[in-house]
This record gives C-alpha cells, sequence and structure tokens, in this order.
C-alpha cells in the first residue's frame, strides 16, 4: 500500500512537472502599447523604424505599407544611380517614421525638421504621401547643411 502511494505520488509529481514546462505561453493580447520594429528596405540596402502606440496588427499594416512604397519608390528609379544613393544617403541617417493611428496637429503626415523624423497617420501608410515624406525630410536636410554665416557688413549691404 505504500509503495502504491508513492509510486501513485511520483506519477503526480512528474505529471505537474511536465504541465508546468509546457508550452502554454498566452499569446500578447493585441491592445494599443508602444511597439517599434527595424526593418531592411531596398533590398537590404537600407533599414527603417516604424514605430507608434499600435496594436500589433496597425504596427504590422504600417511596416508592409511603408516598407511596400518605399521598395516601390525605390525600384522605380530603372537603376538611375544618383536617385538610389539619394534615397540610400537619407535612410542612412535612421529615419524613424512614427504612425499615429489619430493624428493630432496634421491629417497626413508632419516632419520634425531634423530631417529624419516622420509623424504619419495610420490611414495612410499605404499611399503616395510615405514617398513624398522622404522628399521633405531630403531637402530640408539639404538645406540646413547649405546656410551660410554673413558677416554684418554682408548682411548690410
Amino acid at each position: 500500500m505504500k509503495r502504491n502511494l508513492l509510486i501513485l505520488a511520483i506519477i503526480l509529481l512528474i505529471g505537474f512537472i511536465v504541465n508546468s514546462c509546457g508550452d502554454d505561453e498566452q499569446p500578447e493580447e493585441d491592445t494599443e502599447k508602444d511597439r517599434s520594429k527595424t526593418v531592411s528596405i531596398f533590398g537590404g540596402a537600407s533599414s527603417v523604424t516604424i514605430k507608434g502606440y499600435l496594436t500589433n496588427a496597425q504596427l504590422t499594416d504600417a511596416i508592409n505599407g511603408i516598407t511596400g512604397r518605399l521598395n516601390i519608390a525605390f525600384n522605380g528609379f530603372g537603376g538611375d544611380v544618383n536617385a538610389e544613393n539619394a534615397y540610400k544617403e537619407v535612410f542612412a541617417r535612421g529615419v524613424t517614421y512614427t504612425v499615429e493611428a489619430s493624428p493630432n496637429g496634421y491629417t497626413n503626415y508632419k516632419t520634425t525638421g531634423d530631417g529624419k523624423t516622420i509623424y504619419i497617420a495610420l490611414s495612410v501608410v499605404d499611399t503616395t504621401y510615405v514617398v513624398d515624406t522622404v522628399g521633405a525630410i531630403y531637402f530640408y536636410k539639404s538645406s540646413i547643411t547649405q546656410l551660410q554665416k554673413f558677416s554684418d557688413a554682408e548682411y548690410r549691404s
């Protein structure tokens, strides 16, 4: 009798250990929270960070829309090395698209003027606005680097 109880106790203990070590991890609830992912673009030549206060599904949609539009634009250059290099130069800065489900203060997108930060509405992540933002940060950053200081005499003349 004692032997049977001991065997039963061992079997129950083994069963408990196996069940507690199993892969019973619950999938993450798909609620809005801060999410960020850096993905490669242009066939691995560059990368872009996409982030926002989003659900998993919204982040996936944003990644697919933004990278899809950027890759289509890049591939559309037809081997124009100057255009390809300009895109690579912009994304070498560490460009971040911050996707907002409910944008505040803009409708489609806005840039901050640092030449690498873009805020874009979730509703337009699969539109030409994604590509328009590249020009906005490319030209603004370029104009900042070309500013020159004038002396007081040059300024007054």
